[in-house]
């Protein structure tokens, strides 16, 4: 899937997950192990990398989201050791009282995953990454999705959640909705009717960028159907548009249509799935189903497995040891590290 590092371990596809707190990364990410083996995946989830715990952020009055709230010299030399196929030990955030735990050893897998608010932020960072994707949900829904988050797994009340995401707006439209421009893909799940409906049936826009590849989804995907269809947007941007009332039927055939692209090599992968994408747990942790968080998820996949030599890693290593004074491995050689 990667290409070798000095080594021999193949080097990791990287891909970013990246958006506001309460955004639906963690969701999104949780359907990639629904496909690749525990053996050939890892996550990373960057706010291990905040420089300060809660108690310490509220004392001098940062959020989570500040840049001075968070370690980026840690959270590049470790990256960038896993991406050289290097094990890592990563520290470890805990929501549920905003403290540190025991540091955790991370070992590189075919594909990692790395997802949290500031992919994109730091140049070092951000040119380590295969595959860049921007969650951006309509604001209604990705405050709502923040709030249930928060006070069913993170031990807030809703009136905290509500003023943190108040006190947090300065620093969401300062460090977190620029990062939207360095995306790949930016996927908006939206609303189809009023406020109160449910989340099974959300809307979604998918823009493709031209910085990648393209996929040529109508060919992929066949003719636009009822509840889908491609169009081309400005800058030679794909936009595909899926309805939150697709017919299942028609779900399952564009399912069988991506997995028909998808290489030899790959489709065994194709049975160790489950039968359904698209999971998701509501605020009180109960569990839904929504046929179009299932295609997001499919057609990101059958973008990681159709990861090739000439997407990897846009920033030779070279550079990233200049930007961080990295200290040289053993033996290891400028040669070593050219790439495409």
């Amino acid at each position: 899937m990667g290409t070798a590092t000095r080594t021999g371990i193949e080097r990791p596809i990287f891909v970013a997950i990246g958006g506001d707190s309460g955004s639906g990364k963690s969701t999104l990410t949780a359907g990639f192990y629904r496909i690749f083996p525990a053996d050939q995946i890892t996550t990373v989830c960057l706010d291990d990398y905040h420089g300060l715990d809660r108690r310490e952020r509220n004392l001098i009055g940062v959020t989570a989201l500040d840049p001075r709230a968070n370690n980026f010299a840690l959270m590049e030399n470790q990256l960038l050791e896993l991406k050289r196929g290097n094990p890592i030990m990563k520290p470890v955030y805990d929501h549920s009282d905003g403290t540190f735990r025991p540091a955790d050893e991370v070992q590189p897998k075919e594909v990692v995953i790395v997802q949290g608010l500031h992919p994109f932020l730091v140049p070092g960072v951000r040119g380590l990454f295969d595959l860049n994707v921007w969650l951006d949900p309509e604001t209604e829904l990705k405050h709502r999705w923040k709030v249930q988050r928060d006070v069913a797994k993170r031990g807030y009340t809703q009136e905290q959640v509500y003023a943190e995401i108040a006190a947090r707006e300065p620093d969401v439209a300062a460090h977190i909705t620029p990062q939207r421009r360095f995306a790949d893909l930016i996927v908006r799940f939206h609303r189809p009717g009023p406020p109160g409906s449910g989340d099974e049936h959300l809307n979604v826009r998918i823009i493709e960028r031209a910085t990648l590849p393209q996929l040529n989804l109508q060919g992929m995907l066949g003719d636009s159907c009822e509840g889908f269809s491609v169009t081309q947007g400005v800058d030679d941007e794909t936009v595909l548009e899926i309805d939150g009332s697709i017919d299942p039927t028609a779900v399952r055939q564009l399912e069988d249509r991506i997995w028909d692209h998808v290489s030899a090599r790959h489709q065994h992968l194709r049975h160790l799935a489950p039968d359904q994408f698209g999971d998701f747990t509501d605020g009180v942790l109960r569990k839904h189903h929504s046929d179009p968080l299932a295609l997001v998820q499919l057609l990101l996949v059958h973008r990681i497995l159709s990861a090739r030599r000439s997407m990897l890693l846009k920033v030779p290593l070279s550079v990233h040891e200049e930007m961080i004074h990295a200290h040289e491995l053993p033996g290891e050689t400028a040669h070593d590290h050219q790439h495409v």
